[in-house]
């Protein structure tokens, strides 16, 4: 895994006030998720609360993108990059959609794993902001498609793209929708843009800005097809790394993980050690929850032997998370310790993620997603 820092000119004041604002608003959401993910996976898809609390947990979704934009604006961005299987993230992008009910979907993946070493968080980023763009455009009946393939990009047209020559992954996402003519076309990277009633009518906010910045800081681009009443196309071209013997490019992330080992839970806010607490609960582990940086290491050092696992937050007062992973690694070298933060990878948590630390996990997060990582850190 790889850090990229990367600086725009925001002021660090208007930093620490959008990772302040994030890092509560994340917390609520996480909160609100949490229960709603305990809700839906105690259900049948067949009673009539599902597709409410499905359609809370989209809503969740949504308001987590914003915080993510907020933070992309004002504040370095850091990218906690690793290899990642892009097939994955097109599964995950596309799993609960919010589909109009006269657009049809249609997804089709390369039978090969197409490996880059990426962001996924930030590649997620882009796919949605695309993804809802195609949708919007197709205000009655549509079709929307998103293909992934592997491309190899030779002299002339990696000359035209602006890249080095050789093998990439492509991801194309194409609607059927009312298109855009070339004056749209010019602007549509630019923030805040606004086109007329015809043509992405919803392009007045900084997704698809963040989205050409993120992939562009991947290596790649986006190369865009429209025209009016046609449709648009949209092309995600990301360098293709080699497929690693290491890497697991499991699609089996639909389903709980259970698990029975013991957890030490710390995080400052009550309402999200409680949800922690019950997700952990139902999934089989023992919990101890505690708030603050010191009551974890006196619960550490007396019951080193039985805990398994620390979930960790960053954000607390008095002892911060940084703080007490040193303080911890003290106590024992090899300690199991998962991040869980709802800022983002800022130096502290890259800090901790460089000396030891074994994995992160963004709030708001789902019971299935979580159940996923908290095996992963225990088997590393």
């Amino acid at each position: 895994m790889e850090y990229i820092k990367l600086k725009n000119e925001a002021p660090d004041a208007v930093e620490a006030l959008a990772g302040g604002i994030a890092h509560d608003f994340n917390n609520l959401l996480y909160a609100i998720k949490g229960r709603a993910s305990l809700m839906l996976n105690s259900i049948k898809p067949a009673d009539p609360l599902y597709k409410h609390i499905l359609e809370i947990i989209r809503c969740i979704d949504q308001g987590s993108d914003i915080t993510n934009q907020l933070l992309g604006f004002a504040k370095v961005d850091e990218y906690y990059t690793s290899l990642t299987d892009v097939n994955n993230l097109v599964r995950k992008a596309v799993k609960n959609l919010d589909l109009k009910k006269n657009i049809v979907l249609d997804v089709e993946l390369d039978s090969r794993p197409l490996i880059i070493e990426a962001d996924p968080d930030k590649i997620n980023q882009v796919l949605m902001a695309i993804i809802h763009n195609a949708i919007q455009a197709m205000p009655g009946e549509g079709k929307l498609s998103v293909v992934t393939e592997y491309a190899a990009i030779l002299n002339g047209t990696a000359d035209a793209y602006g890249l080095n020559t050789g093998f990439f992954v492509k991801i194309t996402i194409t609607d059927s929708g009312i298109g855009m003519d070339d004056d749209v076309l010019k602007n549509i990277f630019i923030p805040f843009y606004s086109a007329d009633h015809r043509a992405h009518p919803e392009k007045k906010g900084l997704g698809l800005t963040f989205a050409r910045e993120i992939v562009q800081n991947h290596n790649g681009i986006i190369d865009v097809w429209s025209s009016p009443n046609t449709g648009s196309s949209f092309s995600i071209i990301l360098p293709l790394e080699e497929k690693p013997d290491s890497i697991d490019i499991s699609t089996e992330t639909e389903k709980l993980v259970l698990g029975n080992e013991s957890v030490l839970l710390v995080d400052d806010e009550q309402r999200v050690l409680t949800v922690g607490e019950e997700i952990c609960r139902t999934l089989g582990y023992s919990v101890i929850t505690v708030t603050s940086g010191k009551e974890a290491l006196k619960i550490y050092k007396a019951k080193q032997e039985s805990i398994n696992l620390v979930i960790l937050d960053m954000i607390m007062p008095e002892m911060n998370g940084l703080e007490t992973f040193v303080e911890l690694k003290k106590l024992n070298p090899d300690i199991k310790v998962l991040l869980s933060t709802g800022y983002s990878i800022d130096a502290k948590a890259q800090a901790m993620l460089k000396n030891g630390c074994k994995g992160y996990i963004l709030k708001p997060y789902n019971v299935i997603d979580f159940s996923h990582k908290l095996r992963e850190v225990l088997a590393s």
